[in-house]
């Protein structure tokens, strides 16, 4: 073609330079349009990378709230069993007291005053044994739900990394779709130009 334009006596090589020069910048155009996609593509990565750890930092706080709330579970179930041992120390001190075979009137008093004791000291360990039990039952009932809960974080947890790993294959699937397209044109481009 610029043998035609060069002996044609009016042709010149400006319009074939023109034509050379916008088809280069089209290349250009198209390389940063990809370049601009292939950066968006990162920066959602980096997002859900960001969420993925968030998550994982939840996780780690429940089984520190949980392994916090065992502990404080089990240190007033200690404290209530020695209260109640304590308790029934001293009504078998009292009992043994009271089985004495010589008493004054200053004994008999002190007798019924203890056996006045007993019978409070024996209720007081009834409520207090009770007070166990649902300690023990509230226990149990918090072992399950913690169970439960941290099951269903789990799952949550699971099904969000798993859906973020099908939208990661779907990104760089397109990601790898558009690189083989980019290829393509632009060894269409290079057949062009040669």
């Amino acid at each position: 073609m610029a043998d035609v334009a060069i002996k044609k006596a009016n042709g010149t090589l400006v319009p074939l330079i023109l034509s050379e020069i916008y088809r280069a910048l089209t290349i250009c155009r198209e390389v940063g349009k990809f370049f601009q996609e292939q950066w968006g593509w990162l920066a959602k990565e980096e997002i859900y990378r960001a969420k993925i750890s968030k998550l994982e930092g939840q996780i780690k706080d429940l089984k520190f709230r949980n392994s916090i709330q065992a502990a404080t579970d089990e240190g007033e179930e200690k404290k209530l069993t020695q209260e109640n041992e304590a308790l029934k120390a001293q009504i078998q001190k009292m009992r043994i007291a009271t089985r004495n075979p010589k008493r004054s009137r200053a004994d008999e008093r002190l007798i019924s005053s203890l056996r006045k004791k007993a019978l409070e000291y024996q209720d007081e360990l009834e409520k207090s044994e009770a007070s166990l039990e649902k300690v023990r039952a509230q226990l149990a009932k918090n072992a399950e739900g913690r169970a439960q809960f941290m099951h269903q974080m789990k799952r949550k947890y699971e099904g969000t990394i798993t859906n973020l790993k099908r939208k990661l294959t779907t990104l760089e699937n397109e990601a790898a779709k558009q690189a083989k397209d980019f290829k393509a044109d632009r060894e269409h481009c290079y057949a062009l130009i040669a």
